[in-house]
């Protein structure tokens, strides 16, 4: 399959977000840009958008191609691209215990290796940054099974998401029944299904003029960097607490529908340059691996801003070609033959 323009500029924005964010509890960080980088936490949130957009595009193309979709394939693919370095990850985090205290639970392996870190509200730090892909695996497992019967009724989803925040808030008691550390995040994931699920069916709809606005696109910018600073300081709450998450997965839409298509501005240029991409793909090694490299009992160059950020892409690097690449070329071959997602 072709590689979907830009998305991998969008993956690399994400990342730096959410190094920016977590690299606020390392010894060296500036305080006086603690507060921003608090609200980059967002990142996480553009993640989903991305995942729910390609993940909805890739199950369309092969329904569209093959007249079905293979459930075991795709899971198939879903673990070979997930499970090697995350559980990897895991067992190292196990014998990095014997060297420094971590303070991890019997609790915290099992909530991390059944995926529902989410579900778990005193979650360690070191295996804590799991509760999204746990979000991120809830959706794989379920979403391929009802997406051609609820294909259309995404909207629904959308609007529990937004009415789960408040009840959460409101509630917190029934955070559980309500499924809330699910559904309190699913709105970033179904914008992506939904603007994925618009795209297949009318991939002309990038050509329409205003996602070539650059005053449209500057909008959209404007109102994701609006709503997380709402959301993150606790303003205008009747807004930005069940809406935060919703207009900023919009947005996040909105310039990825902008910028899919090739063309000459200087935004597409960066996004699709060889070293964001070479980033962007290596997104998923660098979150998996960060989490070590901003606190922990032992001090040095490697746990102090902003000298541990290439030390872990140098970790992620040699994750990604020495442990990864190998179930990612097993990946491809449960991949549909001839498959081809429509791009500009």
């Amino acid at each position: 399959m072709k590689r979907i323009p830009s998305l991998d500029g969008f993956r690399t924005i994400a990342i730096i977000l959410t190094l920016f964010c977590h690299s606020r509890m390392s010894k060296g960080f500036p305080a006086s840009l603690k507060d921003v980088a608090r609200l980059s936490d967002v990142g996480v949130t553009v993640f989903f958008v991305i995942s729910g957009f390609l993940i909805t595009t890739l199950l369309l193309a092969e329904d569209a191609k093959q007249g079905s979709i293979n459930l075991r394939n795709f899971y198939t693919r879903r673990i070979l691209r997930i499970f090697p370095v995350y559980f990897l990850f895991i067992a190292f985090i196990i014998f990095w215990g014997n060297i420094e205290k971590l303070n991890i639970t019997h609790a915290d392996l099992l909530y991390a290796l059944t995926f529902t870190v989410n579900f778990n509200q005193n979650r360690n730090w070191f295996l804590g940054h799991f509760w999204s892909l746990g979000i991120e695996e809830q959706f794989y497992i379920f979403w391929p099974v009802i997406l051609i019967v609820f294909r259309k009724r995404v909207k629904i989803i959308l609007a529990y998401s937004c009415l789960v925040r408040v009840i959460a808030y409101k509630f917190p008691a029934y955070k559980l029944i309500i499924l809330s550390p699910f559904f309190s995040y699913s709105d970033a994931i179904f914008v992506g299904v939904f603007g994925a699920i618009i795209y297949f069916e009318n991939p002309e709809i990038i050509k329409n003029k205003i996602f070539n606005s650059y005053c449209a696109q500057f909008l959209a910018v404007c109102l994701f960097c609006l709503f997380v600073y709402l959301k993150g300081f606790g303003k205008l709450a009747i807004l930005s607490l069940p809406f935060t998450c919703l207009v900023v997965s919009v947005s996040t839409l909105f310039l990825i529908f902008a910028y899919i298509k090739p063309s000459g501005s200087p935004f597409y240029k960066l996004l699709n340059n060889k070293v964001i991409v070479h980033i962007g793909i290596l997104s998923y090694s660098i979150y998996i691996w960060q989490e070590l490299f901003f606190v922990g009992e032992l001090n040095g160059l490697w746990r102090t801003f902003p000298f541990n950020i290439p030390v872990i892409y140098v970790v992620a690097l040699a994750s990604y070609y020495l442990w990864e690449k190998p179930f990612l070329r097993l990946k491809n071959k449960f991949s549909p033959k001839k498959l081809q997602v429509q791009t500009p």
